[in-house]
């Protein structure tokens, strides 16, 4: 892998997690279309971008877990 196809891959991640945020700050169903018509442009979403979504939306459950928890 070339560092230019590495440095794709973490651009492709930080947009997926990027995504993520703005569909976890405004959960509409607007947002969501809004979000996939934006991935889908090119008729593909890349791989880092999806594991960038998941991983932002992981964490975000993981820390609404850890925060009741907490009390």
């Amino acid at each position: 892998m070339t560092d230019n196809d590495q440095n794709q891959n973490d651009e492709d991640f930080d947009y997926g997690c990027e995504c993520a945020m703005t569909l976890l700050n405004e959960p509409t169903e607007d947002c969501l279309n809004d979000l996939i018509d934006e991935l889908d442009e090119d008729g593909m979403i890349s791989t880092e971008v999806v594991y960038g979504l998941l991983a932002t939306i992981l964490m975000s459950i993981n820390e609404e877990d850890h925060e009741g928890d907490e009390h």
